[in-house]
């Protein structure tokens, strides 16, 4: 005896979350309309997949079987149509498949659909409704798409180390505390350029990386992997290339570097950004690309050694300069800015509201290193447990033990900074509570910490340094350009007509 096969389909795991009684009804349907035209079920296949396309899984299965077993399948059961297919000529190619295997389309919902010409008509016109609501609802998801791209949000399946997060509807990336310290780690060793791609990926697997079905990770998702530029906290869709409002798992400058090492370019040593020897390097920026400015000693004539600042960009190279040169403008920037005894009454005010976003700052920036140093001190966990277990050779968990350590290292060092800021800055306060302090002095008498925080409290965007007119641009932000505008709000706010805090005053 013939009996019938039945398919049943959704969009995707989401809308079964959604919906849990979606398919059951489907396949509850269709088995009760079976039973009453007194066929028994002989297979149901169920797809989780889009009716945009006939690429898909089971429906491809479904068609197989029914061609291998045309002699016992009488009809293939579904729902509606619109589970079949969604739109015309997939849905007309599918129902025409089943004609040449001898087996009729049965439609729960639409019963007057079948091989008669009125059928036909039947068909092809919910074919078409159902395509133009299909075709709506992707215009709808690729507009929703688009402003969520450019609002900053990530809106797809997230990558490793993600992971997808909802909030009051709104959907974005957080970071997954377990495998966020692997795909960093990646980064940084892929950016040295001593480790193919291929051995970062089996230390990692050795350790622990696993995708979120708990497979290891495949060398074509590695290599993938080390290309998104979601890493660094970027969104792409398109011709859309926003930078997202989600935290970035490395830095713009680490990405870049794992780029060229990909490239295959040789790729130069990077320098720390903080050095006593040069407390302006990554804090003057290039005039022409904007570039923070390197710095280091260039070797002259007969071997001797030149402190230079200088543009690395390439093709660029539009700043060069001695380092006695640039601080010397830099000194004179800050000798130019002594206050008015106006700006000195209002300095006590402006500083505290200055310096207490200062430190909301130090104080997010200290509970990630910490969020960080934890999820390092897990990697060197996982380390010895994949020692212990043999998935690590001796050899890699040295390395990766090295490694390991480096980083922690560095982010106490830098927990050790952030407090040494806190520090000087409520210093700074307590010396301008007594007396009017002297910016270039007391720059020229300070250690690097408290010149760095200087420099940051002033210029929190940096200055651009120009080799044409040998000084910084007047375009940049001073201080007392700032706080010449905070005066004139206070003194708007408090009734203070009288006070003059213009740039003429300063």
């Amino acid at each position: 005896m013939k009996g019938d096969v039945i398919y049943c389909r959704i969009s995707d795991e989401e809308q079964g979350r959604r919906n849990a009684q979606n398919l059951p009804t489907q396949q509850k349907k269709c088995r009760d309309h079976s039973k009453h035209d007194a066929l028994p079920v002989i297979k149901v296949f169920v797809e989780q997949e889009s009716g945009r396309t006939t690429d898909r899984t089971n429906l491809q299965e479904m068609l197989a079987y029914c061609s291998k077993n045309r002699g016992i399948v009488a009809r293939v059961v579904v729902a509606d149509l619109s589970r079949l297919a969604r739109n015309v000529s997939d849905q007309g190619s599918i129902i025409a498949r089943l004609a040449d295997m001898g087996i009729e389309l049965v439609s729960v919902d639409e019963p007057h659909i079948d091989r008669s010409a009125a059928g036909k008509l039947a068909a092809n016109m919910l074919g078409a409704v159902n395509q133009f609501h299909s075709d709506v609802l992707s215009e709808r998801v690729r507009y929703r798409m688009s402003e969520a791209v450019k609002a900053g949000r990530f809106v797809w399946r997230a990558p490793l180390g993600y992971r997808n997060v909802n909030e009051s509807g709104i959907k974005n990336l957080a970071i997954d505390t377990e495998r966020a310290p692997m795909i960093r780690t990646a980064f940084e060793l892929a950016a040295t350029g001593f480790y193919k791609p291929e051995d970062i990926r089996k230390k990692l697997n050795a350790m622990g990386l696993r995708t979120i079905r708990g497979a290891p990770v495949s060398p074509q998702s590695f290599s993938q992997m080390l290309r998104n530029p979601v890493y660094k906290g970027w969104v792409h869709s398109g011709d859309n290339k926003v930078k997202g409002n989600f935290q970035a798992l490395v830095s713009e400058e680490l990405f870049i570097t794992v780029q060229d090492v990909l490239n295959g370019k040789r790729v130069p040593v990077p320098h720390k950004k903080a050095s006593e020897a040069f407390p302006l390097r990554g804090f003057v920026r290039c005039c022409e690309c904007d570039k923070p400015l390197t710095a280091g000693f260039a070797r002259g004539r007969g071997g001797k050694q030149y402190a230079r600042y200088w543009c690395y960009t390439k093709g660029c190279n539009a700043v060069g300069i001695s380092r006695d040169g640039l601080e010397s403008h830099f000194i004179n920037v800050l000798a130019m800015m002594q206050p008015t005894a106006e700006l000195i009454a209002k300095l006590p005010d402006i500083a505290a509201s200055t310096w207490q976003q200062r430190k909301e700052r130090i104080e997010q920036e200290q509970r990630q290193l910490s969020a960080r140093l934890n999820q390092e001190k897990t990697l060197n966990r996982s380390a010895i447990e994949a020692r212990i277990k043999g998935d690590l050779t001796a050899e890699d968990f040295e390395d990766m033990k090295a490694h390991i350590k480096g980083r922690i290292q560095d982010m106490e060092e830098q927990l050790e900074s952030l407090s040494s800021l806190r520090f000087t800055m409520d210093q700074i306060m307590a010396d301008a509570a007594i007396s009017v302090m002297n910016l270039a002095k007391t720059w020229l008498d300070a250690d690097l910490a408290r010149r760095q925080e200087l420099q940051n409290a002033l210029f929190p965007e940096g200055l651009r340094f120009s080799n044409q007119v040998l000084l910084f641009e007047p375009g940049n932000r001073t201080l007392m350009a700032s706080v010449s505008e905070m005066l004139a709000a206070l003194a708007k706010g408090e009734g203070l007509e009288n006070l003059d805090g213009g740039p003429s005053r300063i």
